[in-house]
């Protein structure tokens, strides 16, 4: 699943493709893709701009909102012209300027909702790990207030919205935290640290244009780069980078969920 770094590359992108278009028609070929809550289709309304929370992308219309999820295997496509494959296309944008926003989901789980507000799409979706208000004195606080092991808190985007199994991975292992260690017990330093490692990771992962493992593409079909530089994520069996140990996979919410049990000890001690 696209995570927050590729979703940002893609708003990215699509801000230099998109911002004062106008819509000209939405072509829909599978029918759960869109889902329409306002009263009209948003044909003849301009794009304002493009922003994103956690791991949405939000077109601000004229009136309304479009807000796209890609979940599992979704892909942006810009076209300029009608020369692009059909499959797996699941619906495209016409712009008046003749350009085309291609929306391609192999397994069909993506949604792109028509809102005419924000608050009831995200009424469970926590506070974006890149926004200036996730501070390290608010993920203190966060971490305090629950009982849980960390990866699956971090996984629940009620608690910090655009983190997925990649970066969380990659920012335990960076911290030194085991994942299955409890929020409550981890200590302001640790805290602290993990803090900042969200972070940089996520930052790092941008400029890298994201991680493509197997479904992510750039809004003009390329891949990302920062596969290249995962230090735990899918390297089971490999030695870690750090100690030279064996890197362990295990199951954490139905996730595969990779670390390095010497650099993060489940007993909290560095060996």
């Amino acid at each position: 699943m696209p995570e927050l770094p590729e979703v940002e590359v893609i708003r990215n992108e699509l801000k230099s493709k998109l911002i004062n278009q106008r819509i000209n028609d939405i072509k829909i070929f599978w029918h759960k893709t869109f889902v329409n809550l306002c009263s009209e289709l948003p044909n003849d309304n301009k794009i304002a701009d493009i922003e994103r929370l956690g791991k949405y992308i939000v077109l601000v219309l004229d009136q309304n909102f479009l807000v796209i999820h890609l979940r599992m295997t979704g892909q942006l496509i810009f076209s300029q012209n009608e020369n692009f494959s059909r499959d797996h296309l699941r619906l495209s944008i016409h712009l008046q300027s003749g350009n085309i926003l291609n929306f391609y989901d192999i397994r069909k789980f993506g949604r792109i909702y028509h809102v005419p507000d924000l608050n009831s799409l995200f009424t469970n979706v926590g506070i974006d790990a890149l926004s200036q208000k996730f501070t390290n004195d608010y993920f203190k606080e966060l971490l305090r207030n629950h009982k849980r092991g960390i990866k699956s808190f971090l996984l629940d985007q009620k608690n910090i919205a655009g983190l997925g199994n990649i970066y969380i991975d990659e920012c335990l292992f960076l911290s030194g935290i085991h994942p299955k260690k409890l929020t409550n017990e981890i200590n302001n330093k640790s805290a602290k640290q993990l803090h900042i490692n969200i972070k940089k990771i996520l930052n790092l992962a941008i400029g890298n244009m994201g991680t493509t493992i197997s479904d992510y593409r750039t809004t003009g079909g390329g891949f990302g780069r920062n596969q290249n530089f995962l230090k735990v994520y899918k390297r089971e069996g490999n030695s870690c980078f750090k100690c030279g140990s064996i890197i362990k996979k295990t199951r954490i919410n139905s996730r595969g969920t990779h670390f390095c049990p010497v650099c993060q000890p489940e007993n909290g001690v560095l060996q």
